[in-house]
């Protein structure tokens, strides 16, 4: 029996459909991702992108398409990832706007509703470029609205599918890259998968099997990078990928009258590749530049991050530099700043997160390699700022930072005595220098040091008693940073003991992790099995620090 209606209990089924047949074919659009810079995940950004929306709706029942459609959308949103992944959620949010006021579809509403979604989608770019995935939505809707006499979905999935894979094998023809490439837009593929089922789920087929995008085109995967063409003398082309969910707050910014055409025009002068959405409460961001830290404190002023994503485009760059310099930004010219920061790491991955979120200089060193006072004159010396703020990030390093801070005069230094790690990212994580106000800026980082607590993990190397702990040499051990709270032969044991030993652990909401360079992949899922377990109330992330020392250090806020 056909189709003729839909309600928001069938778009559940049949958006669940098109996610586990993207899911399916995901690896096989990966291999066709080469716009704008090769980075082989359009298809992973888009299932997650959908999977967000189906999470959002798994345990709804309403059968109103509207009040589905809505919940679905922001689930969507929640979970957009990349350039792509960001379109999708927007046609989906779209499409929800185009079902309000109708509690189920027929096939005129399901297109007034795809033409609002389309709508959305072209909306969300800056600059809508043909020959993508907005190519293959625009024209299945246009078939839709010149075929108006279809009367059930059976019929419309079927002759949309044909349509929009005509389109797609099509997009070379738009979009010389991918003619050059030889191969179709991977964002349209995307999108074609999540119809086809949904079409093959409203013909009770079973979605198995990968989708055939070989067409008339020559679809050989994008090589894979070689991480030795990025080194120590490469040259900068491309800049960072940047994605963002932030949600705006009513302490900073009337959210009801907030222009993202004001974030919109920053990011215009400092990047390209934009795609900025105001979905009610959140914004959500992607852009492409070589100062991402800079985007960060500019829309810091409006609201707190939910998501964070940044990916250096140098790596993900093919070796074939199939497009040249088109995908290219241009250096920004080196300019005076207010304010400028300076902090101590040991380990590629801290170092890498304290430069994308706004540090201009990370001196080599840590907990067992003190960097001098001249080492951070040195540092000083490449700066080009009225104010200097230091980070020492170890108690050991504060007095060679406070003595070279009094020895260089041509700029204000200022050591904030952050003495650990946790500490230093609890300072900038949250810090602001849009103003120019130093004074501010220093009492915000000693507060958000003042309320964060601090966990190491290290291995001991000699038996020791300390209070009520006999530590065991090769042990386990946990400490504050003063004192040792916990021993343990295993490492998540010892991990769990310290945070349960933490002051005011009861209070915390937080719980960043860094962890070392010998810690496994598999740990790491155990570890946050074991910190849901105990402290189902936080939430807590992993980043890759790669430090030596401390397998694990805990920034507990």
């Amino acid at each position: 029996m056909a189709h003729t209606t839909l309600d928001g209990a069938d778009l559940k089924e049949l958006f669940t459909g098109g996610m586990a047949n993207l899911k399916l074919n995901a690896a096989v659009i990966d291999e066709l991702n080469v716009f704008p810079i090769p980075d082989g995940d359009t298809g992973n950004n888009m299932m997650m992108t959908i999977e967000g929306g189906v999470r959002a709706v798994a345990d709804s029942d309403t059968k109103d398409v509207y009040e589905f459609s809505k919940k679905f959308a922001r689930g969507a949103l929640l979970g957009a990832r990349g350039n792509s992944g960001v379109i999708l959620s927007q046609f989906f949010r779209g499409f929800s706007i185009g079902c309000e006021g109708m509690s189920i579809l027929d096939t005129k509403g399901f297109a007034k509703a795809m033409k609002a979604g389309v709508d959305r989608a072209y909306e969300a770019v800056i600059t809508p470029t043909e020959g993508t995935i907005l190519t293959v939505m625009r024209e299945g809707w246009e078939y839709l609205a010149e075929h108006e006499d279809i009367q059930n979905f059976d019929d419309l999935f079927k002759k949309l599918n044909v349509r929009m894979d005509d389109s797609l094998e099509h997009t070379p023809d738009l979009l010389p890259i991918l003619k050059e490439s030889g191969v179709i837009d991977s964002g349209g593929a995307g999108l074609l998968c999540i119809f086809r089922g949904m079409e093959k789920t409203i013909n009770g087929e079973k979605i198995e099997g990968l989708e055939d995008f070989s067409g008339e085109q020559s679809h050989s995967a994008a090589q894979s990078f070689d991480a030795s063409k990025f080194n120590a003398d490469t040259e900068m082309e491309f800049g960072y990928c940047t994605e963002f969910i932030l949600q705006l707050q009513n302490a900073k910014v009337d959210i009801p009258s907030f222009d993202i055409k004001t974030i919109i025009s920053y990011l215009e002068s400092i990047g390209n590749s934009i795609v900025a959405i105001k979905d009610d409460d959140l914004v959500k961001v992607h852009v492409h530049t070589f100062t991402p830290g800079k985007v960060l404190n500019f829309v810091q002023q409006f609201g707190e991050f939910i998501t964070l994503k940044i990916e250096n485009m140098m790596i993900q760059h093919n070796e074939n530099s199939m497009f040249g310099k088109e995908g290219a930004l241009t250096p920004p010219k080196a300019e005076h700043k207010q304010i400028a920061v300076v902090t101590v790491v040991n380990g590629e991955g801290l170092r890498e997160l304290f430069t994308e979120i706004g540090v201009d200089i990370c001196v080599d060193g840590g907990q067992t390699e003190n960097p001098s006072t001249e080492d951070f004159l040195s540092a000083f010396e490449k700066l080009d700022a009225d104010d200097i703020i230091v980070l020492p990030g170890n108690s050991n390093i504060v007095m060679a930072s406070t003595q070279a801070a009094e020895l260089y005069t041509a700029a204000r230094v200022h050591v904030v005595k952050a003495k650990t790690i946790a500490e230093v990212y609890s300072a900038i994580s949250m810090m602001d220098l849009t103003d120019g106000d130093c004074g501010r800026v220093i009492d915000e980082m000693e507060s958000c040091i003042e309320n964060t607590k601090t966990g190491l993990i290290t291995t001991a190397i000699r038996d020791v008693d300390y209070e009520n702990i006999s530590v065991k040499k090769g042990h386990y051990i946990g400490l504050d940073g003063h004192q040792i709270l916990s021993d343990s032969e295993d490492r998540i044991d010892a991990s769990i003991k310290l945070l349960k030993a933490t002051e005011d652990i009861g209070s915390k909401d937080v719980i960043s992790i860094f962890y070392g360079e010998n810690v496994t992949e598999d740990e790491i899922e155990r570890l946050g099995e074991a910190i849901e377990r105990e402290f189902g109330w936080v939430e807590y992330g992993f980043i890759n620090g790669g430090q030596k020392v401390y397998d694990y250090i805990f920034s507990i806020e």
